[in-house]
């Protein structure tokens, strides 16, 4: 009987386990892998020294994150305006909320909704009296009539500004939203494609940036290189589209360097650097005879000769070169001829 109860008890316990991990692995965040580009993105445009860019914010005193960026004014006066990015980042509020959709998410009904919750949770939470100090950003691929009708029934209808970008007022908080798609085309807003479905569909499409906009990919690459391999001390999260990420800003990179002129690419290379990339062969390739072998010792001027000069060459004067000269060309003459060179016989001195 008493085993039976410790049986009982055990199988009990061991259930009770399955279900508190169960329970920790649905409580387990699952990071979107644009969330924190997006946020490299605004730190690296904001104009430095005037706002702090908040990647998350609890909204309560038990644990409650949204993915939403805040923006929030950390001095007094007028802030410079911004040379990149002014659709999202010009005119910014002293609290700016913005709610970003990534390249493979599309903007929902209750997306509107809980824009609106999150406003009235970080008006207690931050402790802001003053509503009007306080405004909203939405930024995502483009507007969807489901999210554009929940606006409307809350009120708000938005009105075109400029491409890719409608505004209105979601109660009494004032909203913009950014259609990432649309505004990347336009001039200062190239940036935006990092974030668009483009970005994952066609990273080679990267618009044409600025030597100032191209300061901030490189930026954007480290970020990118941090979300694969955390620095050391950081924790490792859950992320989705993790692998997408990285592939695109890859594929986009080498669409960039492709753009550049060879004196930029080669830009800070010793030639020595660039050389080793070259087979010889290659190295001389397209240089007259002459300046083939200018600077060159007599072993690497018989090295930089074609193979069949090679073989013309006689043993005798073969014999003369140093031995890892002669071994190169026996190597380079077997592998031509697809077979391993037959070994000079030494030439026996007269017999005493």
């Amino acid at each position: 009987m008493v085993a039976l109860l410790l049986m009982a008890k055990g199988n009990h316990m061991a259930t009770t386990r399955e279900v508190r991990s169960s329970q920790r692995q649905r409580r387990v965040r699952v990071y979107t892998a644009w969330h924190p580009v997006l946020v490299a993105l605004l730190e690296h445009v904001l104009p430095e020294g005037w706002y702090q860019c908040i990647s998350e914010f609890q909204l309560a005193r038990e644990p409650l994150r949204v993915d939403i960026v805040i923006l929030r004014r950390s001095r007094r006066g007028a802030p410079p305006r911004p040379r990149l990015l002014t659709s999202v980042v010009g005119e910014l509020a002293e609290h700016t909320l913005v709610h970003f959709k990534g390249p493979t998410d599309e903007l929902e009904r209750d997306d509107a909704r809980m824009l609106l919750a999150y406003a009235l949770q970080y008006l207690v939470v931050a402790e802001i009296d003053d509503p009007g100090v306080v405004a909203l950003r939405v930024l995502a691929p483009r507007l969807t009539p489901r999210f554009t009708e929940a606006l409307r029934s809350l009120g708000c209808t938005l009105t075109p500004t400029g491409p890719g970008t409608q505004e209105g007022r979601l109660g009494v908080f004032p909203l913009r939203v950014v259609e990432t798609v649309a505004a990347n085309a336009r001039e200062g807003e190239h940036l935006l494609y990092t974030v668009t479905p483009g970005m994952v569909a066609d990273p080679g499409g990267i618009p044409a940036l600025s030597p100032a906009e191209v300061a901030v990919f490189w930026a954007l690459l480290e970020h990118v290189e941090q979300v694969r391999h955390p620095l050391p001390g950081q924790r490792k999260r859950h992320m989705k589209d993790e692998k997408r990420v990285v592939e695109s800003f890859e594929q986009a990179l080498a669409r960039l360097v492709a753009r550049l002129p060879p004196e930029q690419r080669l830009a800070g290379l010793a030639p020595e650097q660039v050389l080793q990339a070259y087979a010889p062969e290659q190295r001389l390739a397209g240089l007259a005879p002459e300046q083939r072998l200018a600077g060159l010792t007599e072993a690497q001027a018989v090295l930089a000769l074609p193979d069949a000069m090679l073989r013309a060459l006689s043993e005798e004067y073969l014999a003369t070169l140093p031995r890892q000269t002669q071994a190169a060309i026996q190597k380079r003459l077997g592998a031509a001829s697809g077979r391993q060179p037959a070994r000079r016989r030494r030439t026996r001195g007269p017999s005493k």
